[in-house]
């Protein structure tokens, strides 16, 4: 737990994407665009593009300025438009500070008040106007409305430390006049200089070695043999000093010297290079020395010790990702950090309360945190879900839409009967997670509010209401009767989330058994059949997953196998109920689900019209098309996959 100053809380209005609660766009206390509570130490920015997650950190950029003294100044684009076109006129950014010893409040005496329970805190933002296309912007601070301008040393103690998407680590580690790497290391107390009794600064040790080196060098370019003999450098400094002389005027007396670097500390340090070797350093690695040099800097910081970094994964493959995460994670340093990330990678290694949805929406972004207090999750859940929430789930927190489902063979087939009801998925930013268990409700309350309402994300829980068919003496099909408590369950679910008009969560369940089962009783009986005679006979022929070397013959033998056991209980005069008892009972003794889903996904692609045909009529199959459509909010009446 960070105990030092930090970032506790940020409140927007009118900030780009973010605008006011209501119909207005007026700034007032109680309806800011978004506001949100910071961890002290990690607050990890997840999204899809245009979501906010820059937008954030440009308005703590805005209000607080950066270390290096960046030029940033608001303009008219950074005004919100709501949705029907209007602009803006004013907007605002809060940022409320709080971690403050006696020490450091004593530094922001003119501003600084105590909350209820005692502890100092600190009110900072950043009001402007928008007039005749000119921005007047200031920044102020105090407790009450007014406030008072926030300006020199005080102001200093708030800058951030900002790292850049696609930084360029090789520049800003190397030496120049402009060199952040001298920055860093100038406000080291390692290059304080210290001052004598008349208080005149002494020489500081690094001074003194690069004069030393300067004579060593002066010395080797004097003479035209040094040390025992080796040839030096007179002769170069003579022909210098010849060119020089008969280019410059003639009571110009300067001559031509050789040095390392002015003893003067500022330029001796911009002239040092960092790199990990001697070598050339790829990016990845010089991004992440880069950091470390940040790092430093945060580490002898006075006041607020605070790192905004975009796009922590920038050159960084998924094993350096969580490296640097983990070590973010693990530092002692009273620092905080904001960063913002595309990686489904760092996505699946963060504890969920670190993390802070955004979301792009038709009247602008809003942003929710997953701290413990703002979510439907219970402790266990954040301990399950960290321990579960791999790569492959991590992308719910990216999509517009999202389908939970139990099992492979809905993870396979949804995708294709989704193209083939012209909602393909992908265009929608629909992601589907496979949860592979009956712990899909943890999942499903990573997007419930504490408050009972759901995330701006529709979802989908696609269910089977899983109760065996089986046959009784009488050769009937019938329901296992141990396992009619699972109807219940399902009712139970459905009515907790379906019936609230609000929640963008709803639950869809399976009629009877299995999607298999589904499928099989309605009108894609032939299709499922021939997909599980394959599926047994390739199991049986081979143990490699390349199929490519099967004659083509083959397939016309299994092909003709499963029409003629579907013409047989057909002629037995089995009901298609019984039919697909028949079918789902080989599935389950003798084929793979999941090689049986993928061949069957390419049999319903090999016959895309008729099998449209039947997917929208297909009464079996309601539950997965209202599942589709209620992730895929508009019709999408083209098929670009």
């Amino acid at each position: 737990m960070n105990d030092g100053v930090f970032l506790q809380k940020l409140r927007i209005w009118n900030f780009r994407s973010f605008g006011t609660k209501g119909d207005d766009l007026a700034v007032n206390k109680e309806n800011p665009g978004i506001e949100v509570t910071l961890n002290p130490k990690l607050n990890v920015l997840i999204g899809e593009n245009d979501s906010g997650k820059t937008a954030i950190i440009d308005a703590i950029r805005y209000v607080l300025g950066t270390r290096t003294y960046d030029n940033q100044r608001l303009d008219q684009n950074d005004f919100h438009f709501n949705k029907v076109g209007e602009q803006a006129e004013e907007l605002k950014i809060v940022c409320l500070f709080k971690g403050f010893t006696s020490k450091q409040a004593g530094k922001f005496l003119e501003w600084i008040h105590t909350d209820e329970d005692g502890n100092y805190e600190l009110r900072v933002w950043l009001s402007a106007t928008l007039k005749d296309h000119k921005v007047v912007q200031n920044i102020r601070a105090g407790i009450d409305e007014d406030g008072a301008f926030l300006e020199g040393g005080a102001r200093d103690l708030l800058r951030t430390t900002y790292l850049k998407p696609l930084r360029d680590a090789e520049t800003e580690l190397s030496p120049g006049y402009r060199s952040r790497l001298a920055q860093i290391l100038l406000n080291h107390s390692v290059f304080i200089k210290e001052k004598d009794e008349d208080g005149i600064e002494k020489e500081h040790p690094l001074e003194a070695r690069i004069s030393e080196a300067n004579e060593k060098i002066k010395e080797f370019f004097e003479h035209f043999e040094v040390d025992g003999g080796v040839e030096g450098g007179k002769e170069i400094t003579e022909a210098l000093k010849r060119h020089t002389k008969s280019f410059l005027h003639s009571t110009d007396s300067r001559e031509p010297i050789f040095n390392v670097s002015e003893p003067y500390l500022p330029r001796i340090l911009r002239k040092l290079g960092l790199e990990l070797e001697e070598h050339k350093t790829g990016l990845g690695s010089l991004n992440k020395l880069f950091m470390a040099a940040e790092l430093l800097q945060l580490e002898i910081e006075e006041g607020l010790r605070l790192a905004l970094i975009e796009e922590l994964e920038a050159h960084l493959h998924p094993q350096a990702q969580l490296r640097v995460i983990n070590a973010l994670r693990n530092i002692e340093a009273k620092t905080q950090f904001i960063l913002s990330t595309h990686s489904t990678t760092l996505a699946s290694n963060i504890p969920l309360e670190n993390l802070i949805l955004c979301y792009k929406e038709p009247d602008g972004s809003s942003i929710f945190s997953l701290q413990k207090e703002e979510t439907g999750l219970e402790d266990d859940d954040y301990e399950f879900l960290y321990r579960f929430l791999d790569a492959t789930k991590s992308n719910l927190f990216f999509a517009r839409g999202v389908i939970i489902v139990e099992g492979d063979a809905e993870n396979i087939l949804l995708p294709t009967v989704a193209r083939l009801l012209n909602r393909s998925l992908f265009r929608y930013g629909v992601s589907i997670v496979n949860v592979g268990s009956k712990a899909l409700l943890r999942y499903v309350k990573i997007f419930r509010r504490s408050n009972s309402k759901s995330l701006p994300v529709n979802v989908a829980v696609v269910t089977d209401l899983d109760i065996t068919q089986t046959k009784n003496d009488d050769g009937e099909i019938v329901q296992k009767k141990e396992e009619l408590d699972k109807e219940e369950e399902i009712i139970k679910l459905e009515n907790e989330y379906n019936s609230q008009e609000d929640s963008n969560i709803k639950v869809f369940s399976s009629p009877l058994w299995t999607l298999e089962f589904d499928m099989a009783k309605g009108e894609l009986a032939p299709y499922v059949n021939k997909a599980v005679t394959i599926a047994h006979r390739i199991q049986n022929r081979v143990k490699r997953k390349d199929f490519s070397e099967i004659p083509k013959v083959k397939f016309v033998e299994w092909n003709e196998e499963a029409k003629r056991k579907l013409e047989g209980w057909k002629e037995d005069g089995l009901t298609q109920k019984e039919i697909a008892y028949e079918i789902y009972d080989e599935l389950d003794r003798l084929a793979s689900k999941t090689v049986t889903a993928q061949w069957l996904t390419r049999i319903l692609k090999e016959n895309e019209e008729e099998i449209k045909e039947i997917i929208m009529r297909d009464e079996q199959l309601k539950y997965i098309r209202d599942a589709i459509y209620h992730v895929t909010e508009f019709p999408d009446n083209e098929d670009n996959e």
